[in-house]
C-alpha cells in the first residue's frame, strides 16, 4: 500500500538511511553523518517533512519551510525545499510514488500562496538536477563555496561580537540592502543559530578606513561530514602534506573515509582599498584558529555576483558549485539577482 503523511520523530532513522544512499556529488562525494534528521527544521518556524511511504518502508521525502522574504523591491512568501530526495528505485525519472510526493507537496505550497518554490541543488548532482527540471525548476543564480582545510599556526583570540548581536545583524542588515531572498526578519537567523549554539561569531578585521568581516556557523554537535570519493590530485596531494603537517604549518587533508568537522563562514563583507587583501587574512587566521579548536575543514559560501565581497584567496581549496533552482508557483517570474543566501538554506 502506498501512502503520503507528515514525518513524525519517528521516522528519524529512516530517514537518515534514505539520505545515506544519496551522497553528493560526483567529483568529490560527502556524506553527511548525523543522528538527527530533523536539526533543520528546527531553524525554521513552519517547516514541513513529508514522506511517500510503499508497504510501510519510507521511499521518498520532501522537506520544505515558507518563509517572508524580500522580493522584486516588496515582500512575498516563498518556499523553500531543503530535501527532496528517493530511494534507488525510485528516484530513477521521477516515477510512480515520487511524483505523486511532489503532487501533494505542490498542492499544500500553492495552498500557503508562495510566489514559488526554491532549492539549492550541488552543480554536479545530476539526478537532484534532473529531478528538479522535470518538476518544472529553472536555475535563478548559482553560487560557490569555497572548502579549504584548517592550518597549523598561532591562535590568536578575535572577538565574536555576541554580545551585541542585534547591533551587528543589523550592520549586516543594512549593508546587504533590499536583496531578493533576504528574509524579512534578518535577525531571525542569527537568533536561532545563536539559541541552538549553532552561531560562533561574527569576525573582522580593520585598518584604516578598510575592513573585512565574516560570521561563522558550527554545526560539529550535530553532523560530521565523511568524504566517500576524492579527485585523485587531492589524495596524491594529502599524501605529501599530512605527513609534514605534524611538524610544519602546513594544511591536512582529509582522506577518504575520515570523519570531519566543519565551520561554515558567511555573509562576508568588505569595504576599503584593503578590504579584499583583510578577508583573505581574516579567513587565514580563521584556519589557523580551527586548526586548534579541532575543527578540519572551513567552507564559505557566497553568489557569484555578490556585491559586498569576492572570493578570498586561501590554499589549498577547493570550489564547489552550486545552483539556486526555482520553480514558478503564482508568478512565472524568477527572483532577481543578486540574491541573498541565507545560512539556514545551505
Amino acid at each position: 500500500m502506498f501512502r503520503i503523511r507528515v514525518a513524525t520523530h519517528d521516522d528519524n532513522e529512516a530517514l537518515l538511511h534514505l539520505e545515506s544512499e544519496s551522497p553528493q556529488g560526483t567529483g568529490i562525494s560527502i556524506l553527511l553523518d548525523r543522528q538527527d534528521y530533523f536539526y533543520r527544521s528546527r531553524m525554521h518556524d513552519g517547516a514541513r517533512v513529508i514522506v511517500a511511504e510503499e508497504d510501510g518502508k519510507i521511499v521518498g521525502v520532501m522537506a520544505y519551510a515558507v518563509k517572508e522574504v524580500l522580493l522584486g523591491g516588496g515582500t512575498d512568501r516563498v518556499a523553500y525545499f531543503y530535501d527532496l530526495r528517493g530511494a534507488a528505485a525510485y528516484r530513477r525519472s521521477m516515477k510512480r510514488g515520487l511524483l505523486r510526493l511532489w503532487h501533494a507537496v505542490h498542492d499544500e505550497i500553492r495552498e500557503t500562496g508562495a510566489a514559488f518554490l526554491f532549492g539549492h541543488v550541488k552543480a554536479d548532482n545530476y539526478d537532484s538536477l534532473n529531478v528538479v527540471t522535470r518538476i518544472g525548476a529553472k536555475p535563478a543564480a548559482s553560487f560557490d563555496i569555497l572548502s579549504t582545510t584548517s592550518l597549523p599556526g598561532e591562535h590568536v583570540d578575535l572577538d565574536p561580537h555576541l554580545d551585541d548581536l542585534e547591533e551587528e545583524v543589523a550592520k549586516i542588515a543594512q549593508a546587504v540592502g533590499a536583496r531578493s531572498l533576504k528574509p524579512v526578519n534578518f535577525l531571525s537567523a542569527y537568533a536561532r543559530g545563536a539559541e541552538l549554539g549553532y552561531l560562533k561569531g561574527i569576525y573582522r578585521l580593520e585598518s584604516g578606513d578598510s575592513f573585512a568581516q565574516v560570521s561563522a556557523w558550527d554545526l560539529s554537535k550535530i553532523y560530521y561530514g565523511r568524504v566517500l570519493r576524492m579527485p585523485l590530485w587531492i589524495r596524491l596531494l594529502g599524501d605529501v602534506l599530512n605527513p609534514l603537517s605534524n611538524v610544519l604549518p602546513v594544511p591536512r587533508i582529509p582522506v577518504v573515509g575520515q570523519q570531519i568537522t566543519y565551520l561554515q563562514l558567511f555573509d562576508p563583507m568588505v569595504r576599503g582599498a584593503q578590504g579584499q587583501a583583510l578577508l583573505s587574512r581574516l579567513v587565514l587566521q580563521l584556519r589557523r584558529n580551527a586548526r586548534a579548536d579541532g575543527t578540519d575543514i572551513l567552507t564559505l559560501f557566497l553568489y557569484r555576483d555578490d556585491p559586498l565581497a569576492k572570493m578570498p584567496h586561501a590554499i589549498p581549496n577547493t570550489a564547489l558549485h552550486y545552483h539556486t533552482m526555482v520553480r514558478s508557483m503564482r508568478t512565472k517570474a524568477l527572483p532577481k539577482p543578486p540574491l541573498y543566501l541565507d545560512i539556514r538554506d545551505i
